[in-house]
């Protein structure tokens, strides 16, 4: 059975400085400095393939710059047959139809009987990809997924998903979309020193590819706003430490310790 995981490397956000949110604001924000990250839905859905059952072709793939090729080259080495990363001629990032688009194109190609993404990702956090990559291939799309089992010999794939305040089980026959939503129940393996050191850089597949589907669905970046995260403070003067706490209970401690 051919099983597609398809993932994309995000920027750390937090690791840049208030200039360079300065910067952001007029949409030349530079992400190729941030250490990626792996999204928690795509580790999540990595952490269940491996943990089933041994007779699977695994295939991992991302569309994007090289900042992914760490986690194919983690992928490669944790036992994933193959890791592929597609190079766009443009920026795909807020672009939910064209990522699906290629992706779907991929698979008119190689024939994978299931494939399955994250539910959202850091930056544009739509939740769009699964469902347009479905509704391209006449494929049944299931979100919300925060386990799965597939059954090899009759092609199924039983599933559980989280249905509004509930939980529920279905058994759904291949091929099918699974869009995972991480529940922290599964954390990714570490690959150990022997299968990092057997994967080479070589080992990663990448293939230029153009951009399919209408142009004018690609939103492109024109800025990006800084959340303040800051908490209000006043500081108490006083001579000393006594002072100071006797103003703070006379001017704000009191009136909350009575009401």
């Amino acid at each position: 059975m051919n099983i597609l995981l398809a993932f994309k490397a995000e920027p750390d956000l937090a690791m840049l400085a208030e200039k360079d949110w300065l910067s952001a604001a007029q949409g030349s924000l530079d992400t190729s400095i941030t250490r990626p990250c792996l999204g928690e839905d795509e580790a999540a859905a990595a952490e269940i393939l491996l943990r089933q059952a041994e007779d699977l072709n695994l295939t991992a793939l991302s569309i994007g710059r090289e900042r992914a090729d760490s986690f194919l080259r983690q992928f490669k080495a944790l036992g994933f047959q193959r890791a592929m990363r597609l190079e766009p001629d443009g920026e795909l990032t807020f672009s939910p139809a064209a990522v699906a688009a290629l992706l779907a194109a991929w698979q008119q190609q190689h024939s994978y009987s299931l494939m399955v993404t994250g539910s959202r990702s850091v930056e544009g956090n739509s939740g769009q990809t699964g469902f347009y990559l479905a509704e391209r291939l006449g494929w049944p799309c299931f979100t919300q997924v925060y386990d799965f089992t597939l059954d090899v010999e009759r092609q199924q794939v039983c599933l559980k998903q989280r249905y509004g305040a509930r939980k529920r089980s279905l058994t759904v026959r291949l091929p099918a979309v699974l869009m995972i939503e991480s529940g922290g129940d599964y954390c990714l393996r570490t690959p150990g020193l022997r299968q990092k050191l057997a994967v080479k850089a070589s080992d990663v597949e990448v293939l230029p590819v153009k951009a399919q589907g209408d142009e004018e669905a690609v939103s492109p970046l024109v800025g990006l706003k800084y959340a303040q995260r800051q908490r209000g403070g006043l500081i108490i003067q006083g001579s000393d430490a006594r002072e100071k706490a006797r103003s703070l209970y006379l001017d704000w401690l009191r009136e909350r310790m009575q009401s």
